[in-house]
């Protein structure tokens, strides 16, 4: 781009903000994304600040600036950096007033200024001099000392540990400073309504300093700082002063998880936070009062985070030091009275405390210790089961699902099902047993009941002998006018006790009555067809009686109104009954239960015209239910023998070929068209060798003119099947070339990598999985130097899926020696391919796997250092050597300093190791160095 006048920025910045027209919005934005990527950008965000135009005009240059900096910065050369440091205290100066939004982006940009360049190590100083001596800018100055810290820590910033530990030290020198200035700002403006704004920024700045974990804790312990956020949640104030104070405390109290290191600061901190509780309390009891009663909710919410931060943060007293004073298990009597808060979104908040609390008790595996806490665990329980009640007026046809309060709901499942053993499933399922049969009992207080007792249910023994053979046939023998939600809610359970019906037969029929009820009612119909799956799956061996039964359920799903996920799951429990009945009944229950779907994609491919996407015109949607039955028809077919489906998967043949060849054009039809084959040849295996040759020929056909990858994906899985059979190799080989020569083009291009990344995931799958099966095969095939030189191209692909299937090839290019025998032909053959190809190409891959370390994302590191440890068992030394040179090569930047006695621990590291499980934290430390 050339550098535009700025004129023409100002009209596109008018088109998009005030233009209606989307289409132009749109290329406005565009081109604004041009600029913000170009070197002009310093320049233009300059002028634009200092035109002062308008919010949106100054905001764009304050946020292209702040852009500029953190990402680019590498762009201006050292000689500039006073000038932009300078420039920026101006705009800062001169945009005091302006809006929140323009004034923050300026100071997060001088803020990542100020790390990056070197020389300003007294930015807290400056500033201080220049921002702190008016009131009209003690705000900037505030707002530039919220984000320092936090940009420290800001790994889209790229300072390298080095200069980030560097500027915690340099920061630790001037918390004191920092924090005595917060505590003079509030003297001098003690007034918290008049001057709200400045409170907030200054709790904001406490908490925001405290994280570096480099203060005076003992002078801070003491002061009036401190106290004034505690005296904030006592006085009645706006909520966004609550919200800053919250998060303020919330800080100190992380920080004082390690309470040794901070002197008095956590029993002080207690000890303020045990004084909110009747603040909690007059907060709740204000709620009933029509006047200011949300201003009371969120009052509530924010205590109620204080009590949880202060529950977790000294959770390992509480557990290890119990009634200590650090370790006062008074502090769950406060969470359990949060629980007890009338809005369930107070008692979500304490969620985390009991996952670390049941994590550390299942850790320490002391009988004695959980004893003490079983009984908070126990009202926990009895609390969620009350908030978990539906709505009493909730009409009795409805049964209500997706939205917050069910997502609630699912969490509450998750929290007990984790914490149940804490005071032992059997004992809470009797006891809301008891409520439920309970004369007077609402049905909403039933159905919260049933919904626990279904949470609870998965961890009952299955040869429980006391309370489920009673609470069973009761539960069953729901009225007809019950409320639809204790229908639903009943379903559910019934599908978690599947392993308990398995093992008492007796109940099955009253079991599958129920369902089948269940099935008629639109409204609980899904939760009942997936409780037959449930039934189907478990009590497979005593369902082939009633396969029949399950055939009919399945003709008449659709006109029951089921869901499809419903339909999907019913064919998964039919195809399982069938493969375990007698052999000669598996071929026809097989083909009864694909008719179904095949009848209708026959006639969906005769047709013309288009469809209409999840109706019964949706060829997605029988594709689907086909693969439901292919992927649970699980045989286990002798030698030689002839696969009970494999007459059906020939029949079916022909109609996913039409389909494919009908609807080529479309991504979505043919990826469930391929996952479907997938699966077919998955369940007949090496009896669908008479349709390789026409599903690789279609496949190809197709592939060569619309670059489905799911065809790729598709010829892994017959390469998996069939890459061991010799009669099948050549063929093999014919389809690998095929599909390489038309997929390396498309790669290769400018951006292929990047626009493609499922392609390169599957054909990075295709190629391991006959490298897997056929090492000498694939490793002396033409192919094998092109998709090796795409390999190396995408040691630096940043997308998940993509870049492990890349590593996955690397690794077992580099193993495949290792698989054969020692001493054999075999062995020496595969030894001296890798040999060749890591001679000519081994320094390539470390530099794309260190250039990895370095700028790919850490989660991604656990591939490629699996690649490195290959390389390092297949020649030590000589990689190390390699390393050596990769690690040299990195570029330097001006913000990140790496020495060379870095470097050379790092590569020291990685020779001296001898466990695979020590290379990644290796590897991490080092990438640290970088960003």
């Amino acid at each position: 781009m050339e550098k535009p006048a700025l004129e023409l920025v100002l009209q596109v910045l008018d088109a998009l903000y005030r233009n209606e027209d989307a289409s132009e919005k749109e290329k406005a934005s565009s081109w604004l994304m041009k600029l913000q990527a170009s070197v002009h950008a310093w320049e233009v965000a300059d002028q634009l600040l200092l035109l002062k135009r308008d919010t949106e005009t100054s905001y764009f240059g304050a946020q292209t600036m702040q852009t500029k900096i953190r990402l680019s910065f590498d762009e201006l050369p050292p000689k500039t950096h006073l000038a932009l440091r300078d420039s920026l205290l101006h705009h800062l100066k001169e945009l005091s007033g302006a809006s929140a939004p323009i004034v923050r982006q300026l100071a997060m940009a001088l803020a990542d200024l100020g790390l990056q360049m070197t020389g300003w190590n007294d930015v807290v100083v400056d500033v201080m001099n220049r921002f702190g001596r008016d009131i009209s800018t003690i705000s900037v100055l505030l707002d530039i000392l919220i984000i320092l810290p936090e940009e420290i820590g800001n790994r889209t910033l790229r300072l390298g540990s080095n200069r980030r530990e560097e500027w915690k030290v340099i920061l630790g020198q001037y918390c004191g400073l920092v924090l005595d200035m917060l505590a003079n700002c509030l003297s001098t403006l003690p007034d918290s309504q008049a001057h709200a704004e400045i409170h907030v920024r200054v709790f904001a700045c406490l908490g925001s300093w405290v994280q570096l974990g480099n203060f005076p804790a003992d002078k801070l312990a003491q002061s009036d700082l401190l106290k004034a956020p505690f005296q904030t949640m006592h006085m009645l104030a706006s909520t966004k002063l609550h919200e800053a104070a919250t998060d303020c405390i919330c800080s100190l109290l992380y920080v004082c998880e390690d309470a040794s290191k901070y002197g008095a600061l956590p029993l002080t901190m207690k000890n303020y936070v045990d004084q909110l509780k009747p603040v909690f309390l007059a907060a709740v009891e204000a709620e009933d009062s029509d006047i200011g009663m949300c201003f009371s909710f969120q009052r509530a919410y924010c205590l109620c985070r204080i009590f949880t931060e202060m529950a977790e943060s000294f959770l390992y007293y509480t557990v290890h030091q119990p009634n200590t004073e650090l370790g006062d298990l008074q502090i769950y009597c406060t969470l359990l009275m949060c629980v007890g808060h009338s809005d369930y979104e107070v008692a979500d908040i304490t969620f985390n405390v009991w996952y670390r609390l049941s994590e550390e008790l299942f850790k320490l595996n002391d009988e004695s210790t959980v004893v003490l806490f079983s009984p908070y665990v126990h009202q926990l329980i009895l609390g969620l089961s009350k908030h978990c009640q539906l709505e009493e007026d909730t009409p009795p046809t409805i049964v209500p699902e997706k939205d917050d309060f069910s997502e609630f709901r699912n969490s509450v499942v998750e929290l007990l099902r984790d914490v149940i053993y804490l005071v032992g499933s059997l004992s809470v399922f009797s006891e809301l047993y008891a409520i439920i049969v309970k004369p007077g009992t609402s049905w909403s207080m039933k159905e919260a009941c049933l919904f626990v007792m279904h949470a609870l249910a998965p961890s009952i023994r299955s040869d429980e002998s006391q309370v489920l053979p009673i609470a069973v046939p009761v539960l069953l023998s729901i009225p007809p006018d019950e409320h639809y939600a204790i229908r639903a809610t009943t379903l559910r359970l019934m599908a978690e006790l599947v392993d308990w019906i398995d093992l008492h037969p007796d109940l099955l029929d009253q079991v599958l009555m129920f369902l089948l009820q269940g099935l008629k009612i639109p409204a609980v119909a899904t939760y009942a067809a997936k409780a037959v799956q449930n039934v189907c799956q478990k009590c497979r061996n005593r369902m082939a009686p009633h396969f029949h039964l399950l055939l009919q359920i399945i003709q008449a799903a659709d006109n029951l109104r089921l869901s499809n996920d419903a339909i999907v799951g019913l064919l998964k429990g039919a195809a399982e009954v069938v493969s375990i009945m007698p052999l000669e009944e598996i071929t026809p229950g097989i083909r009864s239960l694909c008719q179904l779907q095949a009848v209708p994609l026959h006639e969906i491919a005769r047709r013309t015209q288009g469809y209409q996407s999840g109706s019964p015109s949706d060829p997605t949607l029988w594709l689907d239910r086909l693969t439901a039955v292919f992927r649970s028809c699980v045989l286990e077919v002798k030698d030689g023998s002839v696969h009970p489906c494999e007459q059906v998967v020939q029949e079916l043949w022909p109609v996913i070929s039409d389909i494919c060849v009908r609807f080529k054009h479309d991504q979505k039809v043919i990826e469930r068209a391929c996952r479907c084959l997938r699966f077919m040849i998955r369940c007949v295996k090496k009896s669908a060798f008479i349709l390789l040759e026409p599903v690789i020929t279609l496949a190809v056909s197709i592939y060569r003119d619309h670059h489905h990858s799911c065809f790729l994906y598709l010829g892994s899985i017959i390469v998996d099947e069939f890459g061991s059979e010799p009669t099948c190799l050549q063929g093999l080989l014919q389809m690998l070339h095929m599909f390489t020569e038309l997929t390396l083009p498309l790669l290769s291009g400018e951006g292929g990598l990047v626009n493609h990344p499922d392609t390169v995931d599957d054909l990075f799958r295709l190629c391991y999985r006959f490298l897997q099966k056929n090492p000498l095969t694939f490793l002396s095939s033409p192919v094998a130097n092109m998709v090796l030189q795409c390999a190396l191209a995408a040691c630096t692909l940043h997308h998940r899926d993509a870049f492990a299937s890349v590593m996955k090839f690397i690794k077992d290019l580099v193993h495949c020696p290792s698989d054969a025998e020692q001493g054999t032909e075999e062995h020496q053959l595969r030894l001296h391919a890798v040999q060749s190809i890591l001679a000519q190409n081994g320094q390539l891959l470390m530099n794309g796997l260190v250039t990895g370390f370095v700028h790919l994302p850490s989660y991604m590191q656990a591939e490629s250092t699996e690649v490195l440890w290959e390389l390092l068992l297949f020649g030590r030394e000589p990689m190390c050597q390699m390393l050596t040179a990769a690690v040299d090569a990195i570029p330097s930047s001006g913000t990140i300093n790496v020495s060379p006695d870095q470097k050379a621990e790092f590569v020291r590291d990685v020779r001296k190791c001898v466990e695979q499980t020590s290379l990644p934290s290796i590897v991490k430390n080092f990438s640290k160095l970088y960003r």
